[in-house]
């Protein structure tokens, strides 16, 4: 790799993002997520346990509902979660039992702070319904809600609790009595931290007058506690909560380790000490391969690009891929086509220029010779009408008058046509005419064209020979179709041997009509056939004022059949030449 180039360039920076990224990721594990894991899990604690307030202060639960809410709240929560009295005496427990005394009175145990890892199974085999039963628990608890046993016993074995009452100097007392009630939700829920429910309540209660005052005014208290003997860290949640049906304020005691996060924390500060050197090495190995696999494409793209930049475009990138590159690869090879095609239609039109310019230079030169023309054409009318006219201005004598009108008439009929032809041609060649198309009979609209043609035809003596096998019709504008076939026939007449026949034929082959028309006469060469349909161009050379023509007839007949879609052209035969238009399938 050089030192400047691309992939150099690119590996440091990826090299260097990704150690940023990586280190970013271990100070943020390390010294920023146990704070951070510590606060949602509080924000997260005080959240459910408002919900859970809120539903007990407004549902009416019985005993076994709310040990069952309670115990759901401990699951989903990996909490212990109480119910408790002001001074810290349990209201109700999610684990319990009832027994029936001999004189009908019932007395509720409890069993929270009682289950411990010892005696949970004894618990879980030994409460049956109606066995007889015997509880050992503290005579102070007379007064309370339920009683904290010390010691429970059947009629064959006994379990001990959290705590011997031989260690405390508090009388005790027995209850006897029949099994009637067992309310354990899910043991599951118990674990061997219970115990530390116990501690929390005894370090906690009784509360002190700040935390009363607190309390009483609805705020809920949280608390981190950390258990005394083993170092555990805990938060403490108490909400105060109204019972839904003695109106009496209560408490909602949670306790919630935060051991877990610490554990995961000393055990990930150990896991990122043995992975950082090979996360740096695979780091480094990462940004080289990516920075190889991103710039290896972009160097054959350059590669292609610096033979375009010498207008060499028969290099193709070789790169076939299904994402951005890939579309870049195809762009630039789209790209060397378009150029390469466009640089070949540049020399091609630059050809294609010259070739114009030289029929430029053509065209100019036959409307010059056109205007030439046109002004020998029109000055002989103008002097001949001059002339007679001043004849007549003079008094010429009376018979020679009516002779002069006819000769000043017949001259400006024959101005008139050479100047409508002209404003026609120019009218064709912007397009400002539109076709007004229906179905046209050719072989009546033929023949009446060489009715009117029959003082041309006679002064040659030339007869129309019209072949069609059947009447064809054709969908075009009849008027411009007249002029058409009136300006090829005129000029047939124009350069026909004199005596002959002018054979004109209709036919039809694969749905297309051809209509030809042939005169006997000199042939045309193949650059005056090239040429025949340019305005401005004349075969006949002679400037005969009555055959010569003006140039424009065929010109004008090229752009009325270019609009209605004909192909057309002219052909030489063995004793003159044959005009022919086919129309587009019918």
């Amino acid at each position: 790799m050089r030192r400047t180039g691309v992939t150099m360039k690119l590996f440091l920076v990826m090299a260097g993002f990704l150690l940023l990224l990586y280190g970013t990721t271990v100070i943020a594990q390390l010294v920023w997520f146990p704070d951070f894991y510590q606060h949602q899990k509080i924000t997260s604690i005080k959240k459910k346990l408002s919900r859970f307030e809120q539903q007990y202060s407004t549902g009416h639960w019985n005993d076994i509902q709310l040990a069952k809410e309670t115990g759901k709240f401990m699951r989903q929560n990996q909490s212990h979660l109480v119910i408790l009295t002001n001074t810290g005496k349990l209201v109700n427990d999610p684990f319990h039992i009832t027994l029936l005394q001999e004189d009908g009175s019932e007395v509720e145990v409890s069993l929270s702070l009682f289950i411990n890892s010892e005696n949970a199974g004894w618990i879980a085999s030994h409460l049956k319904y109606g066995q007889q039963l015997t509880i050992t628990g503290s005579a102070n608890g007379l007064h309370e809600p339920m009683i904290y046993p010390f010691k429970i016993k059947d009629n064959n074995t006994s379990v001990w609790g959290t705590g011997s009452f031989e260690e405390l100097n508090e009388p005790v007392q027995e209850w006897s009595g029949i099994l009637t009630k067992v309310v354990l939700p899910n043991l599951g829920t118990w674990s061997q931290r219970q115990g530390l429910l116990v501690q929390a309540l005894d370090s906690f209660f009784p509360l002190s007058s700040e935390n009363q005052l607190s309390l009483k005014n609805g705020k809920m208290l949280n608390q981190e506690w950390t258990d005394s003997w083993s170092g555990v860290r805990n938060v403490i949640a108490i909400a105060p909560v109204r019972n839904a049906e003695s109106g009496e304020q209560q408490l909602i005691f949670s306790l919630t380790s935060l051991q877990e996060m610490r554990e995961a924390n000393e055990a990930t500060r150990l896991f990122y000490g043995y992975f950082g050197i090979a996360a740096f090495v695979l780091i480094l190995f990462l940004a080289l391969l990516l920075s190889r696999i991103v710039t290896k494409p972009l160097l054959a793209l350059n590669h292609v690009a610096k033979k375009m930049s010498t207008l060499d475009f028969t290099v193709k990138s070789p790169i076939r891929r299904n994402d951005e590159i890939g579309s870049l690869s195809e762009s630039l090879n789209a790209l060397s086509t378009t150029l390469g095609q466009t640089l070949e239609e540049l020399r091609q039109a630059n050809s294609q220029m010259r070739t114009d310019m030289e029929m430029k230079q053509r065209i100019e030169k036959r409307q010059r010779e056109f205007f030439a023309d046109a002004s020998h054409e029109l000055k002989t009318p103008i002097s001949i009408i001059k002339g007679y006219s001043e004849g007549l201005r003079d008094g010429v004598s009376e018979n020679k008058r009516e002779r002069y009108i006819d000769i000043i008439a017949d001259e400006a009929v024959k101005m008139e046509t050479m100047v409508e032809e002209m404003l026609d041609l120019v009218r064709l060649e912007s397009q400002a005419i539109k076709l007004n198309t229906d179905a046209v009979a050719l072989g009546d609209m033929i023949e009446d064209i060489a009715g009117r043609l029959s003082p041309q035809l006679k002064g040659k003596e030339l007869h129309v020979v019209l072949v069609s096998t059947t009447e064809q019709t054709v969908e075009g504008d009849r008027s411009k179709l007249e002029q058409v076939i009136y300006n090829m026939l005129m000029n047939a007449i124009r350069h026909a041997v004199p005596q002959s026949d002018i054979l004109i034929e209709i036919s039809r082959l694969e749905g297309q009509v051809r209509i030809s028309i042939e005169n006997k006469g000199e042939g045309i060469s193949e650059l005056e056939r090239q040429n025949i349909w340019e305005r401005f161009y004349r075969v006949e050379r002679s400037r005969n004022r009555k055959m010569g023509g003006t140039g424009l007839g065929l010109a004008i007949a090229k752009q009325i059949l270019d609009l209605h879609g004909c192909r057309y052209g002219v052909e030489n035969t063995p004793d003159g030449v044959r005009f022919y238009i086919i129309f587009p399938n019918a």
